[in-house]
């Protein structure tokens, strides 16, 4: 063999561990698309479970904001009925005004009604009164009763003080 063939032969086996390098890179780029492709739709059904579940949430709230808005109806209609409830009661009480202006003895009995209320608030006032004196005293008196526990406490003391001292004296001197 001569020259020239070995360089030809070393530039085909060199070109054949070229061609063999690139079906191995293009294994593996292939191998890399299909775990990015997997990746990219793992990524995109995550994204459509998660819009899934906020799309159940916001018609949930929606649902919940439905039964506020129908029980804020019931009431306003509850409203309404009372206001026109107090109107016709308004109408009453007119009439009963008008009827009692009519009738000057219960007037008269209205005004005797009124007078004895008024004396019974003031009883009422001078039993607060003398309910705030009475407190007034029981507050001293539970004043003077614990300044006599702390006396007899003082006295208790002393006396402790007196008995021990009395058994020392009743010892013998040696």
């Amino acid at each position: 063999m001569t020259g020239s063939a070995k360089s030809l032969e070393r530039i085909v086996r060199r070109l054949g561990q070229v061609e063999d390098d690139i079906r191995q890179n293009q294994l593996e780029d292939a191998a890399h698309v299909r775990r990015t492709q997997r990746f990219m739709q793992t990524m995109v059904a995550a994204l459509a479970v998660v819009a899934l579940v906020n799309l159940y949430f916001v018609g949930e709230l929606a649902h919940e904001i439905g039964l506020l808005v129908r029980n804020m109806d019931r009431g306003v209609v509850h409203l309404e009925q009372m206001g026109d409830r107090m109107s016709g009661m308004q109408l009453h009480f007119d009439s009963i005004g008008e009827s009692a202006g009519r009738l000057p003895i219960v007037v008269d009995q209205m005004m005797s009604i009124s007078a004895g209320m008024q004396d019974i608030e003031r009883d009422l006032g001078g039993i607060r009164g003398r309910t705030q004196q009475m407190s007034e005293h029981v507050a001293e008196m539970d004043g003077d009763v614990e300044n006599m526990t702390h006396a007899f406490r003082e006295v208790n003391g002393k006396l402790v003080h007196i008995r021990h001292s009395m058994g020392q004296m009743s010892n013998v001197v040696p």
